[in-house]
C-alpha cells in the first residue's frame, strides 16, 4: 500500500488482471462460429448473383456487337453492330458503283436485294470471320467478290460490281471477354457459334480452338462467321436456369 494525497491505495488491485474463464472462451468461440456459418453462405450467394449479372451483361453486349441492338430506353435508337455496319457499307458501295455506271434503278435494287440475301445465307458472309474480329481495331467483313444468281429481270449482276472484303475501321467490343466465373470454375469459358461448320454441326468453339482450326492464312477455313456467343462450364444459376442456355 502507498499514500497519495492523504488517500491510501491498495496496489494489489492495480496489479491484478482479470482473465477469461474456459467456459466464457468456449461460449465466445461458439457464437463466432455461428456468425461465420451464417455469413459465409450469404456472402457466396451475393458473389454468385454479382457474377451472374456480369455474365448476362457480357453475353448481351457481345451479341449486340455482332448483330446490333435496340436501346433499352428508346424504341427508336439502335446500337450498330458488326453486321449492321457491314450491311450499310455494302449497300453504299453498290449504290456508288450503280451511280458511277448509270445503272437502271431496277438493276440497282436487284443487286441490293441479292447483297442483303447474303446476310441470310449459311456461308458466313457479313458476320465476323473469327471471334477476335468482334474486338479488333480494324475488323474485316467478308463477302464474295461477285454476287451470283439471276434477278427478277433474269440478268446476272453487272460485271463492274465487285464486293470482296470491307474494312470496318472500328472495334465493336472493348477487348476479349473474360468469363466472370473462371476464378471459381476452371472449365468456365466463352464459346462461339459458327454460321458454317464443316467439322461438326451444332458445335461451339473457344476462341483459342477457333484460331487453331482456322489460321488467318487459310483461304477456305472449316468455320465461317461468328453468329453467337455462349457460356460453358458453370451449370445452374441461382434462379434454377442453366447458364449454358443464356
Amino acid at each position: 500500500m502507498w499514500k497519495c494525497n492523504d488517500k491510501v491505495i491498495n496496489t494489489r488491485f492495480l496489479n491484478s488482471k482479470k482473465a477469461l474463464s474456459l467456459v466464457e472462451l468456449v461460449v465466445i468461440t461458439f457464437v463466432l462460429a455461428i456468425i461465420a456459418t451464417t455469413a459465409f453462405p450469404t456472402y457466396k450467394i451475393f458473389q454468385q448473383r454479382s457474377k451472374e449479372k456480369r455474365l448476362k451483361k457480357i453475353l448481351t453486349d457481345v451479341r449486340a456487337a455482332i448483330n446490333g441492338s435496340k436501346s433499352h430506353n428508346s424504341t427508336t435508337e439502335f446500337e450498330e453492330g458488326f453486321r449492321t455496319v457491314a450491311r450499310v457499307m455494302g449497300t453504299l458501295h453498290i449504290e456508288k458503283v450503280a451511280n458511277m455506271n448509270a445503272w437502271d434503278p431496277q438493276a440497282k435494287q436487284n443487286c441490293i436485294r441479292a447483297f442483303v440475301a447474303e446476310f441470310g445465307s449459311d456461308k458466313g458472309n457479313g458476320y465476323p470471320k473469327a471471334p477476335d474480329d468482334i474486338w479488333k481495331q480494324n475488323p474485316v467483313a467478308n463477302f464474295p467478290a461477285k454476287l451470283t444468281g439471276f434477278y427478277d429481270d433474269g440478268v446476272n449482276p453487272p460485271p463492274e460490281l465487285v464486293l470482296g472484303n470491307f474494312t470496318l475501321n472500328r472495334p465493336f467490343y472493348r477487348k476479349k471477354p473474360v468469363h466472370p466465373f473462371h476464378d471459381w470454375f476452371q472449365t468456365a469459358n466463352f464459346e462461339y457459334v459458327p454460321v458454317y461448320d464443316r467439322i461438326a454441326s451444332g458445335a461451339t468453339y473457344t476462341f483459342e480452338r477457333w484460331k487453331e482450326l482456322c489460321p488467318d492464312d487459310d483461304p477456305d477455313p472449316p468455320l465461317k462467321g461468328v453468329k453467337d456467343i455462349v457460356s460453358r462450364g458453370v451449370g445452374l444459376a441461382l434462379d434454377g436456369s442453366n447458364t449454358n442456355d443464356w
